[in-house]
């Protein structure tokens, strides 16, 4: 992959992303007709991540057909099977989602990768993001990817369901 542009932060960033078992999909930059396909990655996601401690009918709900905020997507031959979005300005990762049938293919990864460069590139000394208690694939991963919880947490109600979400952090 050569560099690209990412039009609404006017900055240019190179393929850092390393080597990743499968690489039938390609990344770039979100357009706004990969709103439906974003949507259903968020759905199935959610279903599989939450359904266990959430119900896959409240899930379902609160999620088909809702818009998401995406910088960048991975994309296959079926379509959008991840995407990650985040603020320049705080350093905040606000979403990164892939669909089960992307996991463990290295989407999220390189995703997670570019969005990190992305944030380094405005000047982000750190970055930070939210992530469901009980979602332990998702702490996992980003233990994994060097992510460590910062000891903060916040508590919302979404659609009846209280959540406790964990803040980790990574320095830049």
């Amino acid at each position: 992959m050569g560099a690209y542009t990412v039009p609404w932060c006017g900055r240019i960033y190179g393929a850092l992303v390393g080597a990743h078992r499968d690489r039938s999909w390609s990344i770039r930059p979100a357009a706004p007709a990969d709103a439906g396909e974003i949507a259903e990655v968020v759905t199935a996601a959610g279903v599989a991540a939450w359904g266990a401690f959430l119900g896959s009918e409240r899930v379902e709900a609160a999620t088909s057909g809702v818009r998401h905020p995406a910088d960048l997507v991975a994309a296959d031959a079926d379509g959008v099977l991840a995407f990650v979005a985040w603020n320049a300005a705080t350093g905040e990762i606000l979403r990164l989602y892939t669909h089960p049938r992307g996991w463990g293919r290295g989407a999220g990864s390189a995703l997670l990768d570019r969005a990190l460069a992305a944030l380094r590139g405005n000047g982000c000394q750190r970055a930070w993001l939210h992530t469901e208690g009980r979602n332990l694939r998702a702490r996992r991963f980003y233990e994994h990817h060097g992510w460590r919880l910062d000891g903060t947490a916040r508590d919302r109600v979404w659609h009846g369901a209280r959540l406790h979400e964990p803040r980790y952090v990574i320095d830049l």
